[in-house]
């Protein structure tokens, strides 16, 4: 899981010296996010899921105490390390009598602070290791089927309560065991449990994982947020999330609180038993006529952009950003390159044009529509001879049934006709093995690009994840695993490396060449140059000099 730190102080000298002694000598690989005031505090905790937040207590405009209850709001697991210049016996007894606080003087030393801190750390990781041993003690017990709701979901997905009214909805909520709000806007998610090859061993085991993964999001939302779970099918589950509190009905921050979540409890879930699921989440809030068409749009993500991939957290808007917006009566014209993408292996060009044709398709008024049945039989004849010449009828049996092909009728809506569209496809590409870049290779590429042209820039892990386009706690973690190196010693190694150049190859002042590698003040810059190369920027452009006469 990636670790982040968050530093609060209204003075410039003692933020900067904090910044560079966790920045530089702080040995655990930490993300370090800094603040001028509660205020700047604030934004920060809306944007980003911090472990342990180090910060003063006096402070204009808020003090650290009341800045520590709005951490909570956010981040309940959040550890909150108080640093004072003086000792003030009033503010110790409000907060050392809670368990996730810690008391210092800026007068302690370097090393003192830093292991306070990293005590905070550790002291994190052990609670969510004994939560996730308590979880695999309980994992016998806990049997409740999430299942229960599926026929008032189900209704739901094919838009059956579309003239339902808003009392009638809500009673029928209340009986499946649903506690939101139907009348009230909700944000969804789409789960689903990774696979080895894409297949499931048994259905009755994938049920109990789903059932695991919504008691682990739901014990790590903060309380006032309402949420409901339940499996869609066999291995997925859709999820929904709403404020409790009308007054407080921000969804801003309940979209990023609960990629939060989903993180914490992806971390949960690995540990549990070395297994990972993914999800597909959308930011923008929707009323219940809406979930059908959204709900849609999620598995197609799903199915055409994640692929394989495992452990992800993606977002709608983001994915589809770059999407062509089809006009109806286009589609038939895309079919001849729809099979030019099956034959080349390009998965990912196929799986957007699907989607397109499948916009299309979706416009349909009723099963009987004739421009409906032949787009839908245009798309089944070229899947089949793909298949045919490809001799590939035996081997994908076992991934899918392929009389309904030929039988458009065997669907019950066109939602379920073009999903079995997608499922004959992502069964075709599995069997060819496609090795086209995934979606995270394209996203990773694209940060690595931005940081090498602007490297005199701010480069947050909030901004590069917005370039992505997945939560900032994932593209940490991912970065991570993909390049063997955090984001934040990626930056720091390209900054230093053009540092390097700059001091060897003009004349530029020490000042600029720091404001040129993304350092606000030269005193910054040098340590940072020290901590790297193991001498000051003048020395190491002396020895440069000295090399070349």
């Amino acid at each position: 899981m990636n670790r982040n730190l968050l530093i609060v102080d209204d003075e410039y000298e003692i933020l900067t010296w904090l910044e560079e002694m966790f920045r530089y000598d702080f040995k655990p690989e930490t993300d370090v996010y800094t603040a001028s005031s509660a205020r700047k505090a604030l934004e920060l905790l809306d944007q980003v899921k911090f472990d342990v937040v180090l910060t003063d207590i006096k402070m204009p405009g808020m003090d650290g105490i009341t800045l520590f209850q709005k951490i909570k709001e956010n981040w309940p697991r959040c550890k909150t390390v108080f640093l004072t210049g003086y000792r003030n016996f009033d503010d110790m007894y409000q907060v050392v009598k809670h368990k996730d606080v810690r008391y210092i003087l800026k007068s302690e030393d370097d090393a003192f602070i830093m292991q306070t801190v990293k005590e905070a750390f550790e002291e994190l990781q052990k609670e969510i290791e004994q939560e996730a041993l308590r979880e695999k003690r309980q994992q016998d017990m806990e049997k409740v089927r999430l299942w229960m709701e599926k026929e008032f979901i189900g209704s739901l997905l094919k838009g059956d309560f579309s003239l339902t009214g808003k009392n009638e909805l809500a009673k029928q909520a209340g009986e499946a065991g649903i506690s939101l709000a139907m009348d009230r806007e909700l944000l969804l998610f789409l789960v689903r449990i990774d696979v080895e090859g894409g297949q499931i061993d048994q259905q009755v085991e994938v049920y109990s994982l789903l059932e695991r993964v919504n008691q682990i999001i739901r014990r790590n939302l903060p309380e006032d947020v309402g949420f409901h779970m339940s499996i869609v099918e066999e291995h997925w589950s859709l999820g929904m999330v709403q404020p409790k509190d009308l007054e407080r009905q921000n969804m801003t921050r309940l979209f990023t609180v609960v990629c939060g979540a989903i993180e914490y409890s992806q971390t949960f879930f690995k540990r549990l038993g070395g297994r990972s699921f993914s999800v597909v989440i959308e930011s923008t809030p929707i009323g219940y006529q809406e979930i059908p068409a959204m709900f849609f749009r999620m598995k197609q993500i799903m199915v055409g952009g994640l692929g394989r991939e495992k452990d992800v957290i993606a977002h709608v808007e983001t994915v589809n950003a770059q999407r062509e917006q089809i006009l109806p009566g286009k589609a038939m014209a895309k079919i001849p390159m729809l099979k030019t993408y099956l034959e080349l292996h390009r998965r990912q060009e196929f799986f957007e044009l699907l989607d397109e044709v499948g916009a299309e398709l979706l416009r349909s008024r009723s099963r009987h529509d004739s421009h409906g049945i032949e787009l839908y039989y245009s798309v089944s004849v070229l899947l089949l001879q793909f298949i045919n010449e490809n001799q590939l009828y035996e081997q994908i049996a076992f991934h899918v049934g392929l009389y309904k092909l030929t039988n458009v009728n065997e669907h019950l809506s066109w939602n379920e006709a073009l999903q079995y569209l997608y499922d004959v496809s992502t069964a075709i590409f599995r069997l060819l093995g496609s090795h086209e870049k995934d979606l995270s290779e394209r996203a990773l590429e694209r940060i690595c690009g931005y940081i090498e042209e602007h490297l005199d820039q701010e480069l947050s892990l909030t901004k590069l994840a917005d370039i992505g386009g997945f939560n900032a706690s994932y593209l940490s973690r991912l970065f991570k695993q993909v390049y063997d190196v955090t984001l934040t010693d990626f930056i720091y190694q390209k900054r230093m490396k053009s540092a390097a150049l700059l001091l060897k190859s003009t004349n530029d002042k020490i000042q600029e060449i720091a404001e040129k590698s993304g350092y606000l003040s030269p005193h910054s810059f040098a340590r940072a140059f020290r901590s790297f190369y193991g001498i000051s920027p003048v020395e190491y452009r002396e020895i440069s000099r000295k090399e070349r006469s």
